[in-house]
C-alpha cells in the first residue's frame, strides 16, 4: 500500500491535525444557533443535502434508515450525499475506502456502510487498518477487494479526500451525525435532544426552508 500513503501524505496531515467526532453534540460556543448552524454558502452545494456519518458513531447508526428513506423521498431538483467525517478515529482509510466505492462500485454503497457500523460497533474491527476494511468490503459483499480498489485509483481517491476535508472544514462539521443543507444550514440530532421524530421535522423543515 505504499503508493496509497506517498499519494496521501498531505491529506493524513490534515486530518490527523482535525478533530475527533464527538457524536451528536453542539459544537462549543455555538448553542445559541439552534435549531440549527449556519455558514457561508458552500459553492456547489446549493441543491445538496449532505449527511456526514462515522462507523463508530451509534447515532449515525442509529439514524441510519431515516436517512435512506430521506434519500429517496427528496424532490427531484435536489441531490443527496452521505459522507465520512474524516477524523483520527475512523482515520482517512475509511475516507478512500468509502469514496472509492462510492466511485466505482455505488450500488454497494448501503451495504458497505452498514457493514462498517456492524464491523466496527459490534465486532470491533478497526477502519485505521486495511484487514479491517478488508473484512468490511467482504462483508458488504463488494465485487473485488476494497484496499486494492483503492491502491489502484489513489492519485484521483487522494485528490477527492482532499476535497472533502476542505468541504467538511468549509460547513464546519465537528461531530456526527450532521445534515448539510444547500451547503448552509447544519443540524444534528442534538438539536431536538435526541427526539427522532422532532428530528425528523426538523430535518424536512430546513430543506423547505433553503428551497
Amino acid at each position: 500500500m505504499k503508493r496509497i500513503r506517498i499519494a496521501l501524505l498531505a491529506a493524513a496531515a490534515i486530518a490527523v491535525a482535525g478533530p475527533v467526532a464527538a457524536y451528536a453534540q453542539v459544537p462549543p460556543g455555538m448553542e445559541q444557533l439552534k435549531p440549527y448552524l449556519q455558514v457561508k454558502p458552500i459553492a456547489g452545494e446549493d441543491e445538496t443535502v449532505r449527511v456526514f456519518f462515522s462507523p463508530s458513531c451509534p447515532f449515525s447508526r442509529m439514524y441510519f434508515q431515516f436517512f435512506k428513506n430521506l434519500e429517496a423521498t427528496l424532490p427531484a431538483e435536489k441531490s443527496f450525499a452521505f459522507t465520512p467525517l474524516v477524523n483520527k478515529a475512523d482515520g482517512i482509510e475509511f475516507a478512500l475506502s468509502y469514496l472509492a466505492i462510492q466511485k466505482y462500485y455505488p450500488a454497494y454503497l448501503h451495504n458497505f456502510m452498514e457493514a462498517s457500523f456492524i464491523g466496527v460497533q459490534d465486532k470491533g474491527l478497526s477502519t485505521r487498518n486495511w484487514a479491517g476494511i478488508d473484512k468490511i468490503g467482504r462483508a458488504a459483499h463488494v465485487p473485488v477487494s476494497v484496499p486494492a480498489l483503492v491502491e489502484a485509483h489513489a492519485g484521483s481517491l487522494g485528490s477527492s479526500l482532499q476535497a472533502l476535508l476542505v468541504l467538511q472544514k468549509s460547513l464546519q462539521i465537528t461531530n456526527t451525525p450532521a445534515v448539510a443543507v444547500a451547503g448552509t444550514y447544519i443540524v444534528t440530532p442534538e438539536f431536538t435532544g435526541g427526539d427522532a421524530a422532532m428530528f425528523s421535522q426538523l430535518v424536512n423543515g430546513v430543506i423547505s426552508m433553503a428551497r
